[in-house]
């Protein structure tokens, strides 16, 4: 797994580099623009792209359209994965998407982290989409009454981290990943899908930050050649009240 340095340029185009100078970069898909007609493109909106630069690279790597990455009924926002894998066959780079949310006196945001395979004599396609990050704040206090009973602290809060790395096998030609992922909530083990005001009032013991065993896990994800995707070892639970804005 090769670290990149992240830089953006004056038309807020994104370029990740190794350092071999094996780039990748989040560019407008009219390939043609340069200075300030990216920056218009920039503003009026536009397909972007997923592309490998500089270094020894296979020129017969194309462009990966970012487009169906995008949510359809949210703004699209890219980010490059500061981490690139190399392998014997081809690479791995990522996108990271955003998601933000707000509530009344709350909001939320996530992060999904998309792998995407270069392998040379094909066009690259996705192979893995798995949740990176999420922040969610919900308000729960609407009178003084409320805030007497969660004792002053008048936000559920929900934090999601996962991490993905490398382990020493490889399956199908393909390296075999490690998912990791840590999940808490405060004040104690609140519930999106339950009202914090129907319990009983909060104690001072209560006001803490706990960990979630179920959206506390470790999967490995082995590439299936039939699926053009990577499969975890045994299914993920569901943890959309963490990873859903």
């Amino acid at each position: 797994m090769d670290s990149l340095t992240i830089s953006q340029s004056e038309a807020g185009l994104t370029l990740g580099c190794a350092l071999d100078k094996l780039c990748v970069e989040i560019v407008p898909s009219q390939a043609d623009c340069e200075g300030q007609a990216c920056a218009s493109i920039l503003v009026d909106g536009a397909d972007w792209s997923l592309r490998l630069s500089g270094g020894q690279h296979d020129p017969a790597h194309s462009p990966y359209g970012l487009s169906e990455l995008s949510s359809a009924d949210a703004e699209p926002s890219f980010q490059l994965w500061p981490t690139l894998i190399r392998f014997e066959g081809g690479i791995l780079a990522g996108v990271e998407t955003q998601l933000r949310a707000m509530y009344s006196g709350g909001g939320a945001s996530s992060t999904t982290l998309h792998l995407i395979a270069f392998l040379p004599g094909q066009p690259p396609f996705e192979v893995l989409s798995v949740p990176q990050s999420a922040n969610v704040m919900i308000r729960a206090c609407f009178s003084e009454r409320d805030m007497k009973h969660r004792a002053q602290v008048c936000h559920d809060e929900y934090n999601f981290d996962a991490s993905l790395d490398l382990t020493e096998v490889s399956a199908a030609g393909m390296p075999v990943l490690r998912y990791r992922s840590e999940a808490t909530s405060f004040p104690g083990p609140v519930s999106r899908f339950e009202d914090s005001l129907a319990g009983r009032p909060l104690s001072k013991s209560d006001i803490v930050t706990v960990t979630n065993p179920l959206c506390s896990y470790h999967r490995l994800y082995s590439f299936d050649p039939e699926a053009r995707s990577y499969m975890p070892d045994t299914p993920p639970p569901d943890c959309s009240d963490y990873t859903v804005p």
